[in-house]
């Protein structure tokens, strides 16, 4: 019931219009009021097809949308948290919706008037991986970002943003709540936008730019192309600034992504080619395969990310090839 009563509010904000409120003449307080209906049906569990289509279609419409859905979101989070310390009843699922708007701008403005938005000076920092090495960094907003090996990233903070830029290699970023200052990721011409969550950007080489929202949400644009909203459990992948469809990330598939957080390599079904490529990221002992037909058998399993003589002692006796190994190399042969 009150899922149906929070769609017909969504659905009364485009009455008494052919085609509803434009983004032209809509106010920040009509903003606001839509962003907080959207934030309390995502508090009640992820969008549905329907509701993620009709969502990216609102939110696509103007930049200052999203923010204010962000905003929403971020307060709610922080509203729950500091009940939390407070030894406060906290909500197992707050309607931002009941909330008014007006008090949420007062909560931002007293955060800021605590100094938390002014806390941090303009900062930059470079932050990367060798080979083989896993790097976690707590920021000084608490938000933590972890380096897979071979990865660079570069931070900047200022009173207004939290900026990080992927500059290769894979990163997850747990971003800390933070209502007036949004946090921005860039990566191969893509620019995310969120004010806290968990996300995973992979960039290796020539392949395309992926991006794995693990909680929360981010608005993606990339150039003057329409905006994409990613929601928790979705992947998108960016090639030739054309990006796909956002699509569902199981559980399983968010184990195999961040296995190398435990210096572990997952696959599912995977070809030996594919194989070798991870593996020779965390090691310089490369994995040599005899011929096409060895290249495209497919494997599963966990492995230790260092240790690839391991991983080809593995394979050749589950695909009944032949294993050399050396201090140099490794090669992968028809038994």
């Amino acid at each position: 019931m009150e899922d149906m009563m929070l769609q017909m509010r969504l659905g009364c904000e485009t009455c008494g219009s052919d085609e509803g409120r434009m983004a032209e003449t809509e106010t920040a307080e009509e903003i606001d009021r839509r962003a907080a209906l959207w934030a309390a049906r995502l508090d009640r569990g992820p969008f549905s097809p329907a509701h993620q289509r009709e969502f990216d279609a609102w939110a696509g419409e103007d930049p200052r949308r999203l923010g204010a859905f962000a905003r929403a979101r971020a307060i709610a989070v922080h509203t729950r948290q500091a009940a939390a310390l407070a030894g406060g009843p906290v909500a197992e699922q707050p309607m931002v919706a009941r909330r008014s708007l007006l008090a949420a701008g007062v909560a931002v403005a007293m955060l800021s008037g605590t100094g938390l938005a002014a806390a941090y000076w303009r900062r930059s920092q470079r932050l990367d991986t060798q080979r083989g090495e896993i790097r976690s960094v707590t920021l000084d907003d608490g938000s933590v970002v972890t380096l897979n090996t071979l990865s660079q990233v570069s931070v900047r903070y200022t009173r207004s943003v939290r900026e990080v830029v992927l500059m290769y290699g894979e990163a997850l970023f747990e971003v800390a709540v933070d209502p007036v200052r949004p946090f921005v990721m860039r990566a191969a011409g893509a620019v995310l936008t969120t004010y806290d969550g968990a996300f995973l950007l992979k960039r290796l080489n020539q392949a395309p730019l992926e991006i794995v929202a693990l909680a929360g949400s981010v608005h993606m644009r990339v150039g003057r192309d329409r905006a994409h909203i990613l929601t928790a459990n979705q992947l998108i992948s960016l090639a030739g600034g054309e990006a796909t469809s956002p699509r569902f990330v199981d559980a399983p598939q968010t184990g195999r992504l961040l296995a190398w957080r435990d210096g572990k390599i997952e696959f599912h079904n995977d070809s030996l080619e594919q194989a070798a490529a991870e593996f020779a990221r965390f090691s310089d002992v490369p994995i040599l395969l005899a011929d096409r037909n060895v290249a495209e058998m497919k494997i599963t399993g966990l492995f230790e990310a260092n240790d690839p003589a391991a991983f080809a002692r593995a394979a050749a006796r589950s695909l009944n090839l032949r294993a050399e190994i050396s201090s140099t190399r490794i090669q992968l042969l028809h038994g």
